[in-house]
């Protein structure tokens, strides 16, 4: 039987696959189960792995990662042409049940107008791996904790849930990190142990420059220097933050609500609202100054000219939101 698997936790789908080997096979080996990745391996190898069973076995599982050709991301197939693929449909029409062959996507973008992923709908098996919604996401994390026998407690719970909000890689990652370090997990060790998402840092140094906190701004970023963080990733989110502005104190000034702005822009409520209090810090005349001076900024780092991290420190002490 083919089945496939798919989501944008790469984690949960390799959990998935485990609890599939488990209940299939119990104990795996080298005769009953093989892993490839599809990027490297062409299509015929995988199928001949897949097509018998050793003697003395009564299931085999055959494993393939980066199954690109089942998503919407369109890529470039070096290793197969498209008439190789008639073999799998093969595969996934003749649900031969002592033979499982599990195709593997880290992503939610998937094609479901394919005519291989409609095959395998109809002959096989489909899971899809959902992300957990923010409300969601601290009962996780209180059961990760829970699991490894130690407490966290209340607000070192949602600081943590929103420093890792849906990356079960961050969650445990960083959740082990903690559990070595402390059986009682406090605030403190939270913002000590565990970094804040590059969004949220940048969103605070946009905070920061309203606010005319340019010195925290500065620290924030030297703080996130030590870290490799690339002046041009901050460049780009500042720039997607003061464009968000723009547009909604734009679209405020021609007498829009919050739920239109929102609906217009495709934005939550909240993010209006958070943006709208930044009307009386900052004109609209200032914020395509400052769009053009980033642009500037990452035209000049790309280019050579100026020292990244140098520019970058320089434009924070300089700016003026008036």
């Amino acid at each position: 039987m083919v089945i496939f698997i798919y989501g944008n936790q790469s984690i949960r789908i390799n959990s998935q696959l485990k609890s599939i080997l488990k209940k299939t096979l119990g104990e795996t080996d080298e005769l009953n189960y093989g892993r490839f990745d599809f990027a490297q391996t062409p299509i015929f190898e995988i199928l001949d792995e897949a097509s018998y069973l050793p003697l003395g076995y009564e299931h085999k599982v055959v494993a393939v990662d980066n199954c690109y050709f089942l998503g919407k991301d369109k890529y470039k197939d070096k290793l197969n042409k498209p008439e190789d693929f008639n073999e799998l449909k093969e595969a996934i029409l003749s649900k031969d049940e002592g033979i499982d062959l599990v195709l593997l996507l880290s992503s939610s973008n998937v094609d479901k107008k394919n005519e291989l992923y409609k095959l395998i709908e109809e002959n096989g098996q489909i899971i899809y791996i959902a992300d957990p919604d923010a409300k969601q996401w601290p009962e996780v994390v209180k059961m990760f904790f829970a699991k490894q026998n130690v407490q966290i407690d209340y607000l070192a719970l949602k600081e943590f849930s929103d420093r890792t909000l849906g990356d079960y890689a961050a969650l445990s990652s960083n959740g082990q990190k903690l559990c070595l370090y402390t059986n009682h997990i406090t605030l403190d060790d939270v913002n000590l142990m565990v970094t804040r998402p590059l969004e949220d840092n940048t969103f605070q140094i946009f905070n920061y420059l309203l606010n005319k906190d340019n010195s925290s701004a500065i620290g924030l970023f030297r703080d996130l220097k030590v870290n490799n963080v690339e002046p041009v990733v901050l460049i780009s989110q500042l720039a997607s933050q003061f464009r968000l502005l723009g547009e909604v104190l734009y679209l405020a000034n021609c007498g829009m609500d919050n739920d239109a702005i929102a609906d217009e822009l495709k934005i939550k409520p909240i993010r209006v609202q958070i943006m709208k209090k930044y009307q009386f810090f900052i004109s609209l005349n200032t914020i395509r100054k400052v769009l053009d001076d980033l642009f500037d900024l990452d035209r000049q780092i790309k280019s050579g000219q100026v020292d990244r991290y140098y520019a970058f420190e320089l434009f924070l002490i300089n700016f003026r939101n008036n």
